[in-house]
């Protein structure tokens, strides 16, 4: 069972809204982080058929990102030191991807993290980064 975060995201940030967020939740024993993304045709290459790779990178790496923005309640902000995306399939424009992230190693300074993106059911790309966290407190 997911808890929703509506309150979370009171204000969406505009670089999500330019993926298509359509809202977040987080598994109930908070090992995972699933964002959910529409992405728009104004996102795509060859004659409007396929997202562009940025912003599907774009995509992984904000699930990974809100994730532990989520669990410190904003007082780490992660900074995105490295990022690996593997695509597996294209991704299609107006149909509603789930990113569902992870946190491999939460240290100090440095947290790992991983990302599945998934749509119509399949695994349509992957990545993994390494986050230097800023403490706000």
């Amino acid at each position: 069972m997911n808890k929703n975060l509506d309150d979370i995201f009171k204000e969406v940030p505009p670089f999500l809204e330019i993926f298509g967020f359509r809202g977040a939740s987080i598994a109930e024993d908070k090992n995972s982080f699933t964002c959910i993304f529409n992405p728009s045709t104004d996102l795509t290459h060859s004659n409007g058929t396929i997202v562009q790779g940025g912003f599907v990178s774009g995509m992984l790496d904000s699930a990974m990102a809100q994730f532990i923005i989520f669990l410190s309640e904003g007082k780490r902000l992660p900074l995105t030191l490295d990022m690996t995306t593997t695509f597996l399939l294209p991704c299609e424009p107006n149909k509603e991807i789930e990113a569902v992230s992870t946190i491999i190693k939460n240290g100090k300074s440095i947290v790992f993290t991983e990302a599945k993106l998934f749509q119509e059911g399949k695994l349509i790309a992957l990545a993994s980064a390494s986050n230097k966290i800023i403490n706000l407190d």
